[in-house]
C-alpha cells in the first residue's frame, strides 16, 4: 500500500483528489493522507491537512506526493524545496483521460479527465494536462510545462520547461513555444514563441511587459 498526499490543497489539489479516490476506486494501491499547503489550511481540512514543506521534510516514513499546482514555475520551485529523500512522486492519471496509443510520460505528472492524447507524445516530468485538453501525433511537453482546461496542441508542438498553455487556446501543427512563455487563454499561436515571453489574441501577439 502506498501512502499518497496531494501538495497544493486548493481547487486544482481537491480535483487531483478525485482522480486519486477513482483509482482507489479502481483498485489501484494507494492509502490517501490528506495535503500539504504552505498556506494554513488546517480550519477548512481539519485532519486532511497535513502541514507545509518543513513538515514534509521531517516526514518520518515513505510518503508519495501528487504535486496539484497549475503554474510550472511554482512546481518546479516546491520540488527544489523539497529534500526528504523518503519523498517520492506519483505520476496521477484520470481513468477518464482518452489515449490512443502508449504515451510516454514522466515522474510527477498529472493528467485529468476528458485530456486526449494520440501518437507518439513524450510527456516529460511534473507536467500537467488538464481537463479535456487535447494533444496532437508527435508532441513533446518538456518539465514543468503546463496545458489548461480545453487547449488544444496540434501535432508536432513543443513545449519548452516551464511552458504554459491558456484555457481554450490553440497551438497550431509544428510549433514552439521556449522556456518560461505563456500562451494566454483564447489565444491562437501560429509560429514560435521566443522564451520568457507572453503572447495573446488572434493570432497570438508578445504582449511587452
Amino acid at each position: 500500500m502506498t501512502e499518497i498526499a496531494i501538495y497544493g490543497a486548493g481547487g486544482f489539489g481537491r480535483e487531483v483528489n478525485l482522480i486519486v479516490q477513482q483509482l482507489i476506486k479502481k483498485g489501484f494501491p494507494y492509502h490517501f493522507l490528506g495535503f500539504f499547503d504552505d498556506e494554513d489550511k488546517s480550519s477548512e481540512l481539519g485532519k486532511l491537512y497535513l502541514g507545509n514543506t518543513e513538515t514534509l521534510n521531517n516526514w518520518n516514513s515513505s510518503i508519495s506526493i501528487a504535486l496539484a499546482i497549475g503554474d510550472g514555475k511554482i512546481r518546479k520551485k516546491v520540488i527544489e524545496r523539497i529534500t526528504n529523500p523518503r519523498v517520492e512522486f506519483s505520476k496521477v492519471v484520470s481513468p477518464h483521460a482518452i489515449f490512443n496509443d502508449i504515451i510516454s510520460i514522466g515522474t510527477g505528472s498529472i493528467i485529468c479527465a476528458g485530456a486526449n492524447l494520440t501518437t507518439n507524445i513524450q510527456v516529460g516530468e511534473f507536467v500537467v494536462i488538464n481537463l479535456n485538453a487535447t494533444v496532437g501525433h508527435d508532441c513533446k511537453l518538456d518539465n514543468f510545462s503546463s496545458i489548461m482546461p480545453g487547449a488544444n496542441l496540434a501535432g508536432e508542438v513543443n513545449l519548452k520547461e516551464c511552458a504554459f498553455v491558456g484555457s481554450g487556446a490553440n497551438v497550431l501543427n509544428g510549433v514552439e513555444i521556449a522556456e518560461n512563455s505563456v500562451l494566454g487563454s483564447g489565444g491562437v499561436l501560429t509560429k514560435d514563441l521566443e522564451s520568457n515571453k507572453t503572447a495573446i489574441g488572434v493570432p497570438a501577439k508578445i504582449i511587452e511587459k
